[in-house]
């Protein structure tokens, strides 16, 4: 069955023992803009070993590639751009932090009634404050997970 569409995307705090967090725990980190999660697998990195005498690998090690994620939101309200890049809020003013990224569980609903989630991922984003006048300023969200991805399908 295909996989499209986005939903939702949802974080949760990462659990101690590395498994998905309990469906209360969830709740929707930010509207993406349209089109723009993608989830990807870079190349294996495959390396072959021969022998003098035989034309054949007597060997072939392969190493997965890592897999990398991102998506977008225009969502500059305080409250998502505490939940994406930290810092904090006084009298309704956002002051920025040191962003370095921070562990999440995270999830994404599909339109197809599939749910992607990762026990941990490391989260990053930035701002892409393009000011004009047709188009929406941006903050661009990357990550990469950090544990095995879980796909199913809801009924």
């Amino acid at each position: 069955m295909a996989i499209f569409g986005t939903k939702i995307v949802e974080f949760a705090e990462v659990k101690a023992d590395g498994t998905l967090p309990l469906e209360a725990d969830w709740a929707e980190l930010c509207k993406t803009y349209r089109d723009s999660v993608e989830v990807v697998d870079d190349d294996p990195d495959i390396a072959e070993e021969y022998s003098d005498q035989i034309v054949e690998p007597i060997e072939i090690f392969v190493e997965p590639g890592k897999t990398n994620g991102k998506f977008s939101t225009y969502e500059y309200d305080t409250a998502i751009l505490t939940k994406l890049m930290g810092g904090t809020v006084l009298d309704g003013v956002w002051t920025e932090g040191d962003n370095r990224g921070k562990d999440i569980a995270l999830r994404f609903k599909t339109d197809s009634g599939h749910i992607i989630a990762w026990p941990v991922v490391k989260l990053f984003a930035k701002k892409n404050l393009k000011l004009v006048k047709k188009n929406v300023a941006l903050i661009e969200v990357t990550f990469t997970p950090k544990s095995k991805v879980r796909i199913s399908k809801t009924a």
